[in-house]
């Protein structure tokens, strides 16, 4: 799709940039009445994002916005306020950290200038070797590392023992089926069994960040 970005000044109607594009956008704007603070329109979508990473924007933001509205505990998140990128060159090779996903801050010049409050990435290398399924159970992993007050927090087996006790100590392995947690017959999740040997996450999860 084919999008023109036109700048106009209103008063002597002079055409300050004239740009035709294809791909998405991240506007930032500022106005000298209300303290030069920078305002955002944001719709990016698919694009380089450095040497190696994709902005993927346009495929994942789309599920956290169903999983925010589906799951009561995901509601205090902002969707918009996370930029989704893929590393598309990294394989599994000596890996010491094979990670599958992980969310952070993002650093104040990528806050400031394009409004982006954390940054979520995921490696190519197990995306494309995942059902839709286990990805959408990977971003809700993701997601839970945010907290009401806009913090990171770490794993704790008793905020996502839910995950384990659902879809199976091993739901993360490329080669698990599990079920999509999206589908209108999932509606609540099991919880971990107090009584014996509890579930040790960080065995089974070693991969995911």
């Amino acid at each position: 799709m084919k999008k023109k970005l036109i700048v106009v000044d209103k008063d002597t109607g002079e055409e300050l940039e004239n740009i035709d594009f294809t791909g998405g956008y991240n506007i930032s704007l500022t106005n000298i009445h209300d303290g030069g603070n920078l305002r955002f329109i944001r719709k990016l979508d698919n694009a380089k994002y450095g040497s190696r990473h994709w902005i993927k924007n346009y495929t994942y933001r789309s599920i956290a916005d169903k999983l925010v509205e589906k799951f009561k505990e995901l509601e205090h998140i902002k969707t918009k306020s996370i930029l989704f990128i893929e590393d598309m060159e990294w394989s599994l090779g000596s890996a010491k950290q094979p990670w599958m996903a992980r969310i952070k801050k993002a650093n104040k010049e990528l806050e400031s200038m394009l409004g982006y409050e954390y940054v979520l990435e995921t490696r190519n290398y197990y995306i494309e070797r995942m059902s839709t399924s286990q990805i959408i159970g990977l971003l809700y992993h993701e997601l839970r590392h945010i907290d009401k007050d806009g913090d990171l927090i770490n794993h704790d087996i008793e905020d996502w023992g839910n995950m384990v006790a659902t879809l199976g100590k091993d739901w993360a392995s490329t080669q698990e089926v599990i079920q999509n947690i999206l589908d209108d017959d999932f509606m609540h999740w099991d919880e971990v069994k107090k009584a014996g040997r509890q579930v040790d996450m960080f065995e089974t999860l070693r991969m995911v960040k």
